[in-house]
């Protein structure tokens, strides 16, 4: 995950890594070049976001509009550069091959009936969300929240309803490389608990529980503790069925757009 973070970081370096696009739609049509691009999409895509666009760490795929954009140019562009501040890095590959794996991600719209649905009262979630959960301690909606987890103003459509429960219920099963726990002691006896920014033989970068970004040097370090483990509690012990239904429905029906819930 830390060499993910770090091509990441090279990725931002214009015309490092990726290649210029010279077109603003996809040039590729051929099921040769379709072929080519779901072995590219499996071998530099798939076990982020899954074979069929649905599943995985990474945003969900297969639905029919995007966060980032629509056009083949914006979602050229996407794959080329990554996402800063997330684990998605930009692919070093060359023109042509992106746009082979472009032509096989189109066909995931084709799958999308399946979307972030929720029997649950989204009103009742909010407030369990912004109170009793202690959700914003952590989580960003809009201008709200905090930076030590993933953003969710777009939960509703980046993640499926189940993909939400699995987090709420296990959040330890699978922690990305943006979101890694660090514990550790300094010289001086102080404990401090965070996340992992960033990585390298001598040095170590957390954003602390009050989202401080800290540089420690690790040879300087009584102790150092990198645990496989997620800073947010699993919630089926802490929240009754009702208010994880309802958080559920509040988190799905976030999509970027003011909340309209709750207001």
């Amino acid at each position: 995950m830390r060499l993910l973070r770090y091509i990441a970081l090279l990725s931002l370096i214009p015309g490092l890594l990726v290649a210029a696009r010279t077109h603003e739609t996809n040039p590729m049509s051929s099921p040769e070049d379709f072929e080519e691009g779901r072995r590219l999409y499996r071998i530099n895509c798939g076990v982020c976001h899954g074979m069929e666009g649905k599943t995985g760490r990474g945003a969900r795929l297969a639905r029919r509009s995007y966060r980032h954009g629509n056009s083949d140019a914006a979602l050229f562009d996407l794959i080329e550069a990554g996402v800063p501040g997330t684990d998605m890095p930009g692919l070093w590959l060359d023109e042509d091959d992106i746009w082979r794996i472009l032509l096989f991600v189109r066909t995931f719209a084709e799958k999308a009936s399946e979307v972030c649905n929720a029997s649950g009262d989204a009103a009742a979630g909010k407030r369990v969300f912004d109170s009793q959960g202690s959700c914003l301690a952590c989580h960003t909606v809009g201008p709200r929240g905090g930076r030590l987890g993933p953003d969710m103003s777009f939960a509703g459509v980046q993640y499926t309803d189940q993909q939400l429960r699995d987090a709420l219920l296990e959040p330890s099963r699978e922690v990305t490389g943006r979101y890694e726990t660090a514990r550790l002691v300094t010289a001086e006896g102080e404990r401090v608990e965070g996340v992992v920014m960033n990585e390298n033989s001598y040095n170590i970068f957390v954003m602390d529980r009050s989202e401080n970004i800290r540089s420690f040097r690790k040879a300087e370090l009584q102790s150092l503790d990198l645990p496989e483990e997620s800073l947010m509690p699993a919630y089926g012990d802490l929240l009754s069925t009702a208010d994880l239904e309802n958080l559920i429905a509040y988190l799905c029906s976030l999509q970027g757009q003011a909340e309209e819930v709750g207001q």
